[in-house]
């Protein structure tokens, strides 16, 4: 019986720790809105659950919940980009924003963890309106030439996207925490398309990985790094212009070549003499090159390929833009290359023109 008790309490203690949990408030205004505002999370599958509601005229809310863990969530505003992260802890919460400037906003409360992410959003707007004096001074200085004002521009957005970069990862170093996770969580498709994750994912802590945003990027991560350099390249088995199943890691080589291009792709046919020359110069002395096409139309696949008068190995699964190789290799633009060892692995990517020749010279032992 003192054991039956002593379960039937600590149940009880559970079930009451479980809905107890933390009541939380967000409360604020959006100015120049009246449509709906609401309050979403992210769930395990990457779906969004709405935690609540509102319609209000003059853009006013209040939501309440209760948590049983610190939760990532985020303010959004029906047909606008506005997008606020907020964490919900318990306690009450004040937002104020405004749909005219999405990146704009005030937040006071909260806990911890929002008082944590409120200390890098100032960083944030820092280097934000740093970037904005800088255009702004250029666009001035050069308004007589604005074809120069557009080069130097991006120079200086380079700049400070490295500045920006520099500060996460002090900040990601310091915080293994939730608001490490949301902070990369929510960049992950611009993160994945520059294949810059699996370098964020190494400057987060356990605790960070062990959250919903975590378990999210590991499988990116994964991928990722088996496309960049260091990585065991995974395999493609496509069809080639005739018909014949072929498998990337079955062609054998020194050094392999992925081209991936299509016939539409002028940039793609543009470089194709480079590529050319390359493979004339070394295919006898070990280097393959496969040809990769997101054409989804045989005949145009063929002609461009007998038009180019390319020499090389050929494959593709006519599906376009849907081919499994755009998912696998991540490729979200052409052209794009690939470069593998012999044992298929990634060696160098996204080389084009003097520095593709210099680098196959120099791995085919050609140059110092």
């Amino acid at each position: 019986m003192k054991t039956t008790l002593s379960i039937l309490a600590m149940l009880l203690h559970g079930s009451l720790m479980t809905v107890a949990g933390s009541e939380y408030t967000v409360r604020g205004k959006v100015c120049n809105h009246s449509g709906r505002i609401v309050l979403v999370t992210i769930r395990p599958d990457a779906s969004l659950d709405t935690l609540d509601t509102s319609v209000r005229a003059d853009g006013t809310f209040c939501f309440s919940g209760n948590v049983t863990e610190p939760l990532s969530a985020e303010l959004r505003a029906y047909d606008s980009r506005l997008a606020v992260p907020l964490y919900l802890e318990g306690g009450v919460t004040e937002v104020t924003a405004d749909v005219r400037k999405p990146d704009v906003y005030e937040i006071k409360g909260g806990g911890m963890l929002q008082q944590c992410a409120n200390g890098f959003y100032v960083t944030e707007r820092r280097i934000a309106e740093e970037l904005d004096s800088a255009v702004s001074a250029t666009k001035k200085a050069y308004a007589d030439d604005p074809s120069f004002a557009r080069i130097q521009i991006l120079g200086i957005r380079q700049q400070y996207e490295e500045k920006y970069s520099e500060a996460e990862a002090d900040f990601l170093r310091r915080n293994d925490n939730l608001v490490g996770a949301t902070l990369v969580g929510r960049r992950m498709a611009t993160l994945i398309r520059s294949k810059a994750l699996p370098e964020r994912w190494a400057l987060l802590g356990p605790n960070a990985r062990a959250t919903v945003y975590g378990q999210l990027m590991k499988p990116h991560v994964e991928k990722l790094e088996r496309i960049i350099v260091g990585g065991t390249a995974p395999d493609l088995v496509l069809r080639t212009p005739e018909g014949k199943t072929l498998s990337v890691h079955s062609v054998k080589a020194k050094i392999k070549i992925l081209d991936f291009w299509a016939s539409w792709c002028g940039p793609c046919r543009a470089e194709n003499p480079t590529v050319k020359r390359l493979y004339s110069l070394y295919h006898d002395k070990g280097l393959e090159v496969i040809g990769i096409s997101l054409d989804n139309d045989l005949e145009k696949w063929k002609k461009a390929i007998a038009d180019d008068a390319l020499p090389w190995i050929h494959i593709s699964d006519l599906k376009g833009w849907n081919s499994i190789v755009t998912d696998v290799y991540e490729v979200h633009g052409i052209p794009q290359l690939y470069i593998l060892d012999e044992n298929n692995k990634v060696i160098a990517e996204g080389l084009r023109g003097k520095k593709l020749e210099e680098f196959v010279e120099r791995e085919m032992g050609l140059q110092p």
